[in-house]
């Protein structure tokens, strides 16, 4: 997905201690399922409860101070954005879950404000997060307020990530719009979170060719991004012209070779989430690929480092990742039934709870994530997707223990 956009920024990259400590990564794996001990409770309510508390409480401390969308921290200070660059979606998708958990009506004042600012973003030309844009904002609007604006302008929004694939190579090309470079050759492994707007808008709509951009890209992905390990790269570069692969590559990890944590859990997530949609048991199987490596790479602290291939012990965490990975193991769990897959989500989430939850005044839900470190931006600090994606498997697991 994108950096950091056109985010406001002050200052060199702020490291932001837990306690008066950073959280870091170390070499040593715990290859036992999970990358966890087993002998934590993944049941107990009490650190779940009070996660969810801590995270909408958050939310609302956030929703009181911002006025645009927030994209990443620095120094624990929200970087905002005018026009939500790519991750305005899931704060307007935060505050949807918390007025779909609390019914409050402020929150539910503001879901609709930032989501209403994000319309306009729906023609876009060359933007291939518009799935991360829409379907926590709009689609969630009309699904809670039936108010047909909203699924209005998420089908216009399919359509014109639909309208950015390039049939000959058979793929959507990344970040159009970032930067002065030309991406038309570049396929993140992001983009197959993007694919269910497009798949949601094809069963909304009847509207076949939405589909067949869904299985084209995902084709190409499960075919050049997957190593034989079930690590993926983050891009991989194509001749746009004839579509002739060219190699893999990376933008936000250590090395084209090595395995950026929240790539993998892109994959994990989006292929599940694929999968279940479409029946497709070749999506579900690549998702469990991915996953397998995920897990065999945790550190025994079970929040993974920013690249699972960055050399030395002291590699700074993503804590995002850990919460992209929880919510995409949650939903393999649902299409396949294997237990172990939901016991992992569940002591990734507590994991996060109890190591990278924000107990503070400033900052995010979860404090040491890290969005672009070859780049120096967001590193150890909060982002809006790990935050959007930690309360969001949070609610999903609380939901399976009330048996909702």
């Amino acid at each position: 997905a994108g950096t950091g956009g056109t985010a406001t920024r002050g200052g060199p990259p702020a490291r932001s201690p837990l306690r008066g400590q950073r959280l870091r990564g170390g070499r040593r794996h715990d290859r036992r399922f999970g990358g966890l001990h087993p002998g934590k409770a993944m049941t107990a309510p009490d650190w779940h409860d009070a996660a969810i508390s801590g995270a909408i409480d958050r939310v609302r401390a956030i929703a009181r101070t911002v006025t645009d969308f927030p994209h990443i921290t620095e120094a624990r200070q929200w970087q905002l954005t005018a026009d939500g660059v790519w991750t305005g979606g899931f704060w307007a998708g935060l505050l949807w879950l918390t007025h779909e958990r609390e019914r409050d009506p402020a929150s539910r004042e503001r879901a609709l404000y930032f989501t209403d600012r994000l319309l306009p973003r729906s023609a876009d030309t060359s933007n291939h997060d518009l799935g991360f844009m829409f379907v926590p904002s709009a689609v969630k609007a009309w699904q809670l307020t039936g108010d047909m604006r909203y699924h209005r302008a998420a089908l216009a929004a399919a359509r014109s990530l639909a309208a950015q694939h390039n049939r000959v190579a058979g793929y959507i090309p990344g970040w159009g719009f970032f930067g002065k470079e030309d991406w038309s050759g570049n396929v993140l492994i992001d983009t197959l979170m993007n694919m269910p707007l497009l798949v949601w808008a094809a069963q909304q709509s009847g509207e076949a060719a939405l589909l067949d951009v869904v299985l084209s890209h995902t084709a190409t992905t499960l075919a050049h991004h997957f190593r034989a390990d079930g690590s993926v790269y983050h891009v991989y570069k194509f001749d746009p012209a004839t579509g002739a692969p060219i190699g893999g590559d990376t933008y936000q990890g250590y090395a084209a070779d090595s395995a950026w944590a929240r790539g993998q859990a892109w994959a994990i997530t989006g292929l599940a989430i694929l999968g279940a949609m479409l029946g497709d048991k070749s999506y579900v199987a690549a998702s469990e690929r991915a996953a397998a490596y995920f897990l065999a790479q945790l550190p025994a602290d079970g929040v993974p480092p920013w690249d699972f291939l960055a050399p030395g012990a002291d590699q700074p965490k993503d804590a995002s990742a850990g919460a992209i990975a929880s919510y995409g193991l949650q939903r393999l769990f649902d299409v396949t039934g294997h237990e172990p897959y939901l016991e992992a989500a569940t002591r990734l989430l507590q994991s996060l709870a109890e190591s990278c939850a924000n107990a503070g005044d400033e900052g995010g839900l979860l404090l040491h994530a890290t969005a672009d470190l070859p780049h120096g931006r967001g590193i150890d600090e909060s982002t809006m997707y790990g935050d959007y994606y930690y309360l969001k498997s949070l609610l999903r697991l609380a939901r399976r223990r009330h048996g909702a």
